[in-house]
């Protein structure tokens, strides 16, 4: 057996150093780093792919409530002052207002009741970052009658980098870039839609959508319509909409086009200039 007295040296040697504590201190520091880091990443990663999720959404559903105004659009030759189409594609965004019987999937459509032929208006209104709002505004076709009803507005699509309309004229046989004719109706438009701008080059949007929709609809003569007087033999229907072509969109009166017997005059503006939209976007 040794001696009593040896027993102090053994407790020494079991004991840490503080050089080992130190040591044991700056390895959990760094594992528990790695694992802080990778946490991160992986909030980070996640808030982008639900961001990135949230974008395509808004975007498919900005694009199917553009496809169900078209695809809805009315046009009546003897009330022509409330069925316009009015388009604005001078700027860098697109405007366009028409007459539309909603389906019942249409965004606010049971906002006023069964009074589903509405107008319609989408536009564009500066958001953040230097980027722009899709704004969606629909009323009845006969608003301004109402005494203390307002337009339904709401915003369809954020961060919206890029709207461009392009429209087919059967006539010409050819794309054009703007719609002067408010009295009658294209057979084609071209919607181009993009969010966000590209990580690789900030001129070109991170989403961009395209859609090809053919207007299932034509204007409608007053003698198909019916409650007109009929025409003499041998003579014509006049549509002769007061000098309407070339109406010019305003963004910043959703009520524009609401009873427009008001003010006769409210027609009488030509577009200021070409689009600067070129048709074949999709490309």
């Amino acid at each position: 057996m040794k001696p009593f007295r040896n027993k102090p040296s053994i407790a020494r040697r079991l004991a840490f150093t503080i050089i080992e504590i130190m040591l044991a201190i700056g390895i959990l520091a760094m594992v528990m780093t790695a694992i802080y880091a990778t946490w991160i990443a992986i909030l980070k990663g996640a808030k982008s792919g639900i961001k990135a999720a949230a974008e395509v959404q808004r975007s498919r559903i900005a694009m199917r409530t553009l496809e169900d105004a078209f695809n809805s659009t009315e046009m009546f030759v003897a009330n022509m002052n409330y069925y316009l189409f009015v388009s604005d594609t001078s700027g860098d965004m697109a405007a366009v207002s028409l007459a539309s019987r909603l389906p019942a999937g249409f965004p606010g459509v049971g906002r006023y009741g069964d009074q589903v032929v509405r107008r319609v208006s989408f536009y564009t209104q500066p958001g953040k970052d230097g980027m722009s709002d899709l704004i969606l505004t629909q009323a009845p076709l006969l608003l301004a009658t109402n005494n203390g009803v307002e337009a339904y507005t709401i915003t369809l699509a954020r961060d919206v980098t890029l709207f461009k309309l392009a429209f087919y004229d059967d006539r010409k046989n050819e794309w054009v870039e703007e719609w002067k004719s408010t009295n009658q109706l294209p057979k084609l438009v071209q919607i181009a839609l993009g969010l966000g701008k590209s990580a690789n080059n900030a001129s070109k949007p991170y989403d961009l959508t395209t859609s090809l929709v053919a207007l299932p609809s034509v204007a409608i003569q007053p003698d198909i319509q019916g409650g007109a007087a009929p025409l003499p033999p041998g003579s014509t229907a006049n549509t002769n909409t007061g000098g309407l072509k070339g109406t010019r969109f305003n963004p910043n009166n959703p009520n524009q086009f609401q009873n427009p017997g008001q003010n006769p005059n409210q027609f009488q503006n030509p577009y200021q200039r070409p689009g600067q939209f070129t048709p074949g976007f999709g490309r």
